[in-house]
């Protein structure tokens, strides 16, 4: 149990008032400080370690101390339920550590709003699945529960309980990395966990069609063989195939962005980051599906009224397994910008005219298509075998 003394404390044995500290000791280091609470001596009850009710701001006075002992009674009883021990520094720091979150999620919830306002709604999403996820595993996590230990438990979690592949949850621990420094900046911990709990850079997987399942889809759609709303929906993904674009990128295009060779957009997920404009050049199989779709109009929207993504997702997937494509039901519009960036590649072998067509800031997110120039290395290999000794 700890004893903590109140005492008024004078700089001169003379002095006719002094200042009010507190005093206690944790693990035989002293904890000494000032409650900034001025007493006239003739006032200060020592026996009760109270301002007596002859000072006019008495009861005022006590209820300051009242809330200083709330408040240091506070932090020994949190670091005693957690089983920490708890040192001299490590008390210092936690009591003057802002308390107006009881939880982390109080913090999360607050600074989610500051997030939405500079964020698109693909990555809003993103964070509140993530956040939501993390609180279903702990609902009353505080900022001294978030430990590398911590880290650790929840990342076997995410693998084995929640069955997220390794490039999913680094992802999760991405986002959560984003709030705990806003925390920790903010002063609400003592360290940062994620300074010792290294993200690794795990190598992205990818789905894309090949040159022969891409004829067959495209047979398929000018043949017109299929019901209406699958036939909508293969024409919105062999656009995307043709033109590089993400799904929502591609849904808010226009024909007033189209010139005769190419057409401009700026990406949606970079439009509050001083976004630069992409130039995309348009291919004769593109210029006739956007003819096919618009017909005779001059301006507006290439698509409108399409269904939801996920409905138009599963119709992809309904044609995958119609045609008996090998990708199967791992198709989806993510498939049609793969398919042109690995066609692209595997024809052009221009990994930097790449990066541009696709807008991608940094080439790294463009190296995912890489493998494409591994195999043209071994096949420019293969073509010494003509050599014979």
């Amino acid at each position: 149990m700890i004893k903590i003394k109140i005492y008024l404390r004078t700089h001169k044995e003379d002095s006719t008032e002094g200042y009010i500290w507190i005093c206690f000791y944790l693990n035989r280091e002293k904890v000494n400080f000032s409650t900034k609470v001025c007493v006239a001596v003739k006032h200060w009850n020592l026996n009760k370690s109270r301002v007596s009710n002859q000072d006019p701001a008495a009861s005022d006075k006590n209820l300051i101390i009242e809330q200083f002992l709330a408040r240091i009674n506070n932090v020994l009883v949190k670091y005693r339920l957690r089983d920490r021990k708890l040192t001299r520094d490590g008390f210092l720091r936690a009591y003057n550590r802002p308390d107006d979150y009881k939880t982390f999620f109080e913090f999360t919830d607050e600074y989610f709003k500051k997030f939405n306002y500079k964020s698109e709604l693909g990555t809003i999403n993103v964070h509140r699945s993530v956040l939501k996820k993390l609180k279903e595993f702990n609902s009353e996590l505080h900022f001294d529960d978030l430990t590398t230990d911590f880290l650790d438990e929840y990342y076997a979690h995410l693998r084995k309980k929640e069955k997220n592949c390794e490039n999913t949850a680094y992802k999760n621990m991405s986002t959560i990395r984003k709030y705990v420094r806003a925390a920790y900046k903010a002063g609400y911990m003592d360290e940062n966990p994620f300074d010792s709990w290294s993200i690794k850079r795990t190598k992205a997987s990818y789905t894309y069609l090949s040159e022969t399942e891409l004829k067959v889809l495209l047979k398929a759609y000018s043949q017109g063989e299929l019901e209406e709303k699958y036939h909508r929906a293969l024409e919105f993904f062999l656009f995307m195939c043709f033109s590089s674009l993400h799904v929502g990128d591609a849904k808010s295009l226009k024909l007033e962005q189209f010139t005769e060779t190419s057409f401009t957009y700026y990406r949606i997920k970079n439009r509050n980051r001083k976004p630069e404009p992409i130039v995309v050049p348009i291919s004769d199989i593109l210029r006739n599906i956007i003819k096919n779709v618009v017909g005779l109009r001059k301006q507006g929207l290439i698509f409108s009224k399409l269904p939801a993504d996920q409905t138009m997702n599963d119709y992809i997937k309904d044609i995958s397994e119609k045609y008996k494509l090998s990708i199967g039901r791992k198709i989806s519009h993510k498939t049609g910008r793969h398919t042109f960036a690995t066609y692209f590649l595997r024809k052009t072998k221009d990994l930097t005219t790449l990066k541009e067509i696709l807008g991608h800031s940094e080439l790294r997110e463009t190296l995912i298509y890489a493998h494409v120039l591994d195999e043209s290395k071994q096949e420019g290999i293969k073509s010494f075998d003509q050599f014979k000794l």
